[in-house]
């Protein structure tokens, strides 16, 4: 008896039992003995000096848990985020990139980058090959910088969730811009100037982004108007000046919308307009374009909504196309 009570005094007394000796919280005692650096310095001497008289030791093995989660090192899992572009050539999606990584380390996950530089079956298999001997199971896909109508990835094992202009195949969960609703408010902000023959200009380099809202929306905002242009919607062709001055004539535009700030090749074609009210459906992208009305999309909630998504996935299990499609859309913010 006398043994076994010599055994029970000498082992080690636990990490409450010591909070309480200090009279603090075995949480405070916790952080002091792992050096957290939001820990008083006072606080945590005596509570390095309090552990040392009582003999206690730190298990190793939870002791390096602990410092990768203060590191925002220790994750449950990795996913990938692929385009068809490296991230570093696409510097106005920052925001996207921070919000992923940054919700993505909330959740528990770590973020690795991948792109490819052309979508076809080999090189895509071959890139999915990559993601699964690393332990990936779920992919962000986008924004892409070119029109994609299909992609052919094997998508049996992997979670799926697009960002941005979805290809026509397949049908896949995606986020992405509230383009109907960017416009909207554009040809309300034209309206409050006094343009009542707003007209839409497209850029050939951006498409396949905006040309299908675009001549939606230029349809149905003329639709049943006695005074319409007749072509409220034009696409530019670059080094042919002649054919922009015509539709000018032709439709007498008062107010422009524009996909984005144009390349001066582009700008000097449109320049007996520049001086109508006009606004663009993206930032400035240099310092000549800056003070002009525009919308800039909301990168950093997108970047949230996906990593949500694609973290219901992974809980779930839900690998390969989905079912059925969620699609988010977000509208922008209008600075001008």
């Amino acid at each position: 008896m006398g043994r076994l009570l010599q055994r029970l005094q000498s082992v080690s007394p636990t990490l409450r039992q010591i909070a309480a000796r200090l009279g603090l919280s075995a949480s405070t005692v916790s952080r002091a003995l792992h050096r957290d650096p939001l820990v008083n310095q006072a606080t945590m001497e005596r509570v390095l000096a309090g552990v040392g008289k009582a003999g206690y030791q730190l298990d190793p093995v939870v002791s390096a848990g602990m410092s990768k989660i203060r590191q925002r090192s220790f994750y449950r899992e990795t996913f990938a985020w692929c385009g068809d572009s490296p991230r570093e050539s696409m510097p106005w999606l920052a925001p996207l990139f921070g919000s992923i990584e940054d919700y993505g380390t909330r959740l528990g996950y770590n973020l690795e980058y991948f792109h490819f530089e052309r979508p076809t079956p080999r090189s895509l298999a071959r890139q999915a090959a990559v993601w699964r001997a690393r332990g990936i199971r779920g992919v962000l896909l986008g924004p892409f910088r070119s029109e994609h109508t299909e992609l052919p990835f094997r998508w049996e094992e992997l979670a799926w969730i697009m960002i941005g202009h979805p290809p026509e195949s397949p049908v896949l969960h995606s986020v992405g811009r509230d383009y109907e609703s960017d416009i909207k408010s554009a040809l309300a902000w034209l309206e409050a100037r006094g343009c009542r023959r707003p007209c839409f200009i497209l850029d050939p380099g951006v498409n396949h982004l905006f040309k299908e809202p675009m001549l939606r929306a230029s349809l149905l905002y003329y639709e049943g108007r006695r005074a319409r242009p007749k072509a409220p919607l034009h696409e530019l062709a670059s080094g042919r000046p002649e054919l922009f001055a015509a539709w000018v004539e032709a439709n007498r535009p008062d107010g422009l919308i524009l996909p984005r700030s144009l390349r001066p090749s582009l700008r000097r074609l449109i320049e007996p307009v520049l001086h109508l009210p006009r606004i663009s459906l993206s930032p400035p992208d240099s310092p000549g374009a800056r003070g002009i009305a525009h919308f800039t999309a909301r990168y950093e909630v997108m970047g949230q909504v996906a990593v949500n998504l694609l973290h219901r996935l992974l809980s779930n299990r839900e690998f390969g196309l989905p079912a059925y499609k969620q699609t988010i859309v977000l509208d922008s913010r209008l600075n001008g």
